[in-house]
Parts: C-alpha cells; sequence; structure tokens
C-alpha cells in the first residue's frame, strides 16, 4: 500500500467504546426499572435493557463498518473517538 493511504480502522478502541456504550444503557435501565416488585414488571425491565444493549452493539457495528467499507473504496476514515 502506498504511504499516503489512510490508516487502517482499528478493533480495541471501537470494541471499548461500544461494550461502555452497552454498559451505560444496561445500567441506565437497570436503576431506572429495578425497584419494581412486579415480576411481570421486573422481566420487562431486563428484557428492554438488553434490547438497548443489542441496538446499541449493531449501531456500534454498523458504524466499525463503514468506516471500514470507506477504507477499503481509497476514502478517507474518521480518526477520532467521537466517530
Amino acid at each position: 500500500m502506498p504511504e499516503d493511504s489512510t490508516p487502517t480502522p482499528g478493533f480495541v478502541l471501537p470494541g471499548l467504546r461500544c461494550a461502555a456504550e452497552m454498559a451505560l444503557v444496561g445500567i441506565v435501565v437497570a436503576l431506572l426499572g429495578l425497584p419494581a416488585e412486579e415480576p411481570l414488571v421486573l422481566g420487562l425491565v431486563l428484557l428492554s435493557a438488553l434490547f438497548g444493549m443489542i441496538v446499541v452493539l449493531f449501531w456500534g457495528l454498523n458504524r466499525h463498518m463503514r468506516r471500514w467499507i470507506r477504507y477499503a473504496q481509497g476514502k478517507p476514515t474518521r480518526t477520532t473517538i467521537f466517530d
């Protein structure tokens, strides 16, 4: 590859960021809903936390795949922590 090409998107930082976002979503939903005493409500809270974490996982995966596609096309990829 030529020297002026864009760097390959890494896996460690996006993976850590996705894991932190998933944990944050799960913790927030759990903190809001865990004082529930009804088993049905408790199950709904845990399912909504799981669903929120899955949504964040696929959102992060989509974002990372988009960076790899741009890299394969020779277009610049963003390398900021907020990308």
